[in-house]
Order: structure tokens, then C-alpha cells, then sequence
């Protein structure tokens, strides 16, 4: 899974600032103190995605970290603040789940981060570790969104896949972290998203954070 990622708040790549920016600027109109969030992201933050515009060009968005529970108990919106956030899918069934299905039809997005954290939960106390690339400052999750009832803006949730051999020991999941190349076949809703799921990067590194 990916309980947590991280954007950088030192040594910022213009790519990525440009992205920070202009998915701030869109909600400054209605709030300019509105800011995301750097350093570690959680379940229920604001996030810069990029995802299709109207125009079908790619575009950087502002949107919540997280699905909200429907289905009996819950009403299926951001008001039932008692119910678990749903921030990871397994992208080996999303297609075929009614509540994923769409987005992986119609609304793909990309989250840049640059790591992500997991916990040993072998150790008590659980211990906190670091994931990245060895040969790049930015990863790309693979993401899927969706309007929910009572909000102006979307939520997404991140892809996993079953783990790298290195990484298995310590969690069985891992985000699906799409390379350069896939960028523009994994948000084009025209094309099939299993060749960009097939391809994705396995090579991470990790240490205690």
C-alpha cells in the first residue's frame, strides 16, 4: 500500500513548482490564503495532481487524498467524517470494482512525490521507512479520481501492486510508479491502462526515515 508520500520541500525542481503553483492558483480565486501541503503527505490532505482537462490536455489539479466509504452506515460524502478513507486501490482489480471502475476507465491522474514511507510492522515499535528512486528527485503514482456528492472538487486514490522482491519483507504492496515514457498513455482515457500497470517501475530503494 502508500499510507503516506512525501513532496519536497528543499532543492524543488521547476516541474514540480510549476505543478505546486498552478494547482494552488485554482482554488486562491475562492481562498488566497489556500497552500498545499510539503513535506509528508496524509490520507485526508490536499495534493497537486495532474490529470486531462476539458481540453484534453494535461493539467495540474488541486484534490483530496482519498476516497469516503459508501455502502450501509455511511452516506458516501465528505461530511461522514467517521468513516475510513479509501487511499489505495489494488490495480489489479480496480477495473472490475463498481467503486473504482470509473476512474480507471475515464479519470487516471498522476501524483508526483518525491518517496514514499511504509512501516515494519514485523518491529514493535513499528519502524518508519523511506522509499525512492535511485536515479530521479520525482516518482510518479498512478492515481484515480472522482467527484463525490457534496464537494466542488474531486479526490483520487493511488494504484498498488504487488511489491518488488527487496521490498516484500517489510510490506507486500507498493504504489504503482508509472515511468516518463507511460505518462501520456496512463492519463489518455482512449487507451487500455493495463500496458502502463505492466510497466511500472520496481526499482526503488529505501532506508529508515
Amino acid at each position: 500500500m502508500c499510507g503516506r508520500f512525501y513532496v519536497p520541500t528543499e532543492d524543488m525542481s521547476d516541474e514540480l513548482l510549476q505543478i505546486l503553483n498552478r494547482a494552488e492558483s485554482r482554488l486562491q480565486a475562492a481562498d488566497p490564503a489556500f497552500r498545499l501541503p510539503r513535506g509528508e503527505v496524509r490520507p485526508g490532505d490536499w495534493a497537486a495532481v495532474v490529470s486531462m482537462n476539458r481540453a484534453g490536455q494535461p493539467s495540474s489539479f488541486a484534490m483530496k487524498w482519498g476516497y469516503h466509504m459508501q455502502g450501509p452506515g455511511s452516506t458516501g460524502n465528505t461530511a461522514d467524517k467517521g468513516k475510513k478513507l479509501l487511499i489505495n486501490a489494488r490495480c489489479e482489480t480496480a477495473a472490475q470494482k463498481p467503486t473504482f471502475r470509473d476512474g480507471m476507465v475515464n479519470r487516471r491522474c498522476l501524483i508526483p512525490a518525491g518517496a514514499y514511507f511504509e512501516w515494519d510492522h514485523r518491529k514493535k515499535p513499528l519502524e518508519k521507512y523511506r522509499f525512492f528512486l535511485p536515479d530521479g528527485p520525482l516518482m510518479w503514482l498512478a492515481g484515480i479520481y472522482r467527484f463525490e456528492p457534496d464537494s466542488r472538487y474531486p479526490v483520487f486514490t493511488v494504484l498498488t501492486r504487488p511489491a518488488a522482491a527487496n521490498i516484500a519483507p517489510l510490506h507486500d504492496r507498493m504504489p504503482v510508479i508509472v515511468p516518463p515514457e507511460m505518462h501520456a498513455r496512463w492519463l489518455d482515457r482512449s487507451l487500455p491502462p493495463t500496458p502502463v500497470l505492466d510497466a511500472s517501475i520496481t526499482d526503488v530503494r529505501f532506508f529508515p526515515a
